[in-house]
């Protein structure tokens, strides 16, 4: 049964949406964020397992922040926002998928996003321009952009479209449904929040047990936050997708709603 709603919901219907999605295939899609918190993980492993400069308890002003930022580690680092852009992609189509009740296997998904992963880089990179430019304007031009240029990876994921086109898509589906949006993703920001720092207290928990075993706080630290992302990608990731595929079809419904009475009155006689 499909999970698409077939008209405009309120804020409330569209987390609704997103929380029934998100029940409904955390199951199938688990492997992928998996996968995903594994690529993710690759640069904070190669720091943790490659020498990085040790942090004495006793004298931890000694230690050199930038140290462990090594070409390496740098290429490391783009390569893995390349590859989680891969995975997400492919776990935003196949949730997607399952809402409107079509049938699409993990392999087929995967194929699917790396054939719009060239798209997906390209906006993402214009979308991380867009922000900068905002916030060197004025912060309030950074919320703007920030808001309305970010169902970019839905477009270029679902409709096919190129970077330039994700990017002016974005802003015009969410145009006019601004503060809506918007309202969407804080809830989703604070909901996220809330289950990440319950994460991330239950695995605090544990960190004076490896004050024990390790002496070295850069190793601790680095045990902590790895162990942090890989909870949040696994449990957190299928939510936000969820999240943002619920608004992407409230926001379609809603511009194809306008446009259709935007026709309808041009058609009108005067």
């Amino acid at each position: 049964m499909a999970i698409q709603p077939n008209q405009p919901q309120g804020i409330g219907g569209v987390l609704d949406t997103a929380f029934l999605l998100y029940k409904s295939t955390l199951g199938r899609v688990w492997p992928i964020s998996l996968l995903l918190a594994i690529v993710s993980l690759v640069p904070g492993l190669y720091a943790l397992f490659s020498g990085v400069p040790s942090l004495d308890l006793q004298n931890p002003e000694l230690a050199d922040p930038f140290a462990m930022y090594s070409p390496t580690f740098i290429v490391l680092s783009l390569l893995s926002g390349v590859a989680s852009m891969w995975v997400s992609g492919a776990m935003f189509l196949k949730q997607r998928a399952f809402g409107v009740d079509e049938e699409i296997d993990t392999g087929t998904a995967f194929q699917l996003s790396l054939s719009r992963l060239p798209a997906v880089v390209g906006a993402t990179i214009l979308y991380v321009i867009a922000l900068m430019v905002g916030f060197v304007l004025l912060i309030v031009p950074f919320f703007i952009l920030m808001v309305s240029l970010i169902m970019y990876m839905t477009l270029a994921l679902f409709d096919g479209r190129g970077p330039i086109d994700a990017i002016v898509g974005s802003h015009k589906l969410v145009w006019g449904n601004w503060w809506r949006t918007c309202a969407v993703i804080t809830v989703m920001g604070i909901l996220v929040v809330v289950i990440f720092i319950a994460l991330g207290f239950v695995i605090g928990l544990a960190t004076p047990f490896a004050g024990f075993v390790l002496e070295d706080l850069v190793m601790i630290v680095m045990i902590v936050q790895l162990a942090m992302n890989a909870a949040f990608y696994v449990v957190l990731g299928p939510f936000t997708s969820a999240v943002m595929i619920a608004l992407y079809w409230d926001l379609k419904l809603r511009k194809e709603g306008g446009d259709l009475a935007a026709r309808v009155n041009a058609l009108s006689p005067a």
